[in-house]
């Protein structure tokens, strides 16, 4: 063990197969059993060339101490404060990449392994298919039913999937940078990152065939509900603004009006989705101003002129 900067950090032995090298990367603060859980899970998992990160984030329940005692094949990273979602993803993976890492898994310390063959088929597709910058997971909430894509039963391109359990090639990182912090307690995120990636050419792909349980929302069981609704609607708005299309600003506007049902156009009054972009957009503007705001426009305007030139 040895420390620097505030941080300390045990590593473990490793054995190199000629597998390609996997880090997972689970954050944690305040989740001492939710994490003991779910490391004790990923030591079912069948696949020799991986490493178990732990980043965790100033907590005070014995989480760090739990982990040096039961799980000493892990390696962790104690951080003397809260950096947040991003800040403690961010700091991890770049550790990934410093020790050459091909694909780093992100995943929530509330997952739990399934099937102990997971990491290696997804990493046999991600062999197979080199576009593929992100692949997502079949999550599997407490009443059985999938969090997320549940018509799909094959793989399946899709346009973004949650960070609860996802594998990213390495390369991505390199090329589009990291998660970003402007967002606040892992709302959003993952949302912005894939859309970065695709944009980056590099396809997003939902594996529903491997499953990982998911207890959805266990790190935010603490946090009263209108706070979640305002940081929700808070980073909603900022990814809105910073990565979808003009004409999807213009068709998300008509949608919350017209609509289609039974093949006819009827008009509708979508208040509720209005309400939650103009909430972002105030709690955006109070914690921000006005100048703020006005970096955000400029941001994007400098993004979709990269685009061109």
């Amino acid at each position: 063990m040895r420390s620097n900067n505030g941080l300390s950090y045990v590593r473990r032995s490793h054995i190199n197969s000629g597998e390609p090298l996997v880090y997972i990367i689970i954050v944690n603060y305040n989740g001492r059993e939710l994490l003991r859980r779910c490391l004790q899970s990923l030591r079912k998992t069948r696949y020799d060339n991986y490493r178990v990160l732990v980043i965790d984030n100033g907590s005070k329940d014995g989480s760090v101490e739990m982990v040096r005692e039961i799980f000493p094949e892990v390696e962790i990273i104690a951080l003397t404060k809260n950096l947040g979602y991003a800040k403690a993803n961010n700091f991890g993976v770049v550790y990934a990449l410093k020790h050459e890492a091909k694909y780093i898994v992100l995943l929530n310390n509330d997952t739990e392994i399934l099937d102990p063959l997971w990491l290696y088929l997804a990493v046999k597709i991600m062999e197979r298919h080199e576009d593929i910058g992100i692949l997502g997971f079949n999550l599997i909430l407490p009443n059985g039913r999938s969090q997320q894509y549940s018509d799909k039963t094959k793989p399946y391109e899709v346009s973004e999937i949650s960070f609860a359990a996802a594998v990213i090639r390495a390369q991505v990182f390199r090329k589009v940078g990291y998660l970003d912090t402007e967002y606040v307690i892992g709302y959003a995120e993952d949302t912005d990152f894939c859309y970065r990636v695709r944009y980056h050419g590099f396809r997003v792909v939902y594996v529903p065939q491997i499953k990982i349980r998911h207890i959805s929302m266990a790190t935010f069981t603490r946090v009263p509900f209108n706070i979640v609704f305002q940081i929700s609607a808070r980073n909603s708005f900022r990814h809105f603004m910073q990565n979808k299309p003009l004409h999807e600003l213009f068709v998300w506007f008509i949608t919350a009006f017209i609509g289609v049902k039974n093949g006819r156009i009827v008009v509708r009054n979508d208040v509720k989705r209005l309400k939650g972009i103009t909430y972002g957009f105030i709690v955006y503007v109070k914690e921000k101003g006005f100048q703020g705001l006005l970096e955000l426009v400029i941001e994007r305007l400098r993004k979709r002129l990269q685009a061109y030139f």
